[in-house]
């Protein structure tokens, strides 16, 4: 009887396999973290250049050299789908616009989903993206 009282203190002092168990309850948390942070940096990356885009096609729009001048809105499209870096993006995520006369404004749409979530209904989806450049003609 002594003796299974002493091995049963002997199991409960013991610290083999807490390592396991520590690893077991931090490392869902230090993955989802790891996950956030790299999606995060994915979505930043998108939206920059998306941004460039439409800064480079709005500049195409108003300072423009050669037979072309001034550009059509579907040119001007296709010059920012040019800039997309990285990515497939179609045409119809961009729009052109001249709020004032002299003026261009070239916006974009893009419906972000994140790569990693799968089937998972709470994480599933994805965000509007959107953003503008304008410049008048000079």
């Amino acid at each position: 009887m002594a003796f299974e009282f002493s091995r049963i203190r002997n199991f409960a002092r013991s610290n083999a396999g807490s390592t396991a168990v520590e690893f077991a309850i931090a490392a869902p948390i230090m993955l989802a973290l790891m996950f956030a942070i790299i999606e995060f940096g994915r979505a930043w990356w998108t939206k920059n250049t998306l941004q460039y885009a439409v800064e480079r096609a709005v500049r195409y729009a108003v300072i423009c050299s050669g037979n072309n001048c001034p550009p059509s809105d579907t040119q001007i499209k296709a010059y920012a789908v040019g800039q997309v870096n990285g990515q497939t993006i179609d045409s119809s995520s961009f729009a052109v616009s001249h709020p004032d006369p002299g003026t261009t404004c070239v916006n974009y749409t893009y419906n972000y989903a994140p790569w990693f979530t799968g089937e998972l209904g709470v994480m599933s989806g994805s965000m509007a993206i959107t953003g503008t450049s304008c410049r008048a003609h000079s």
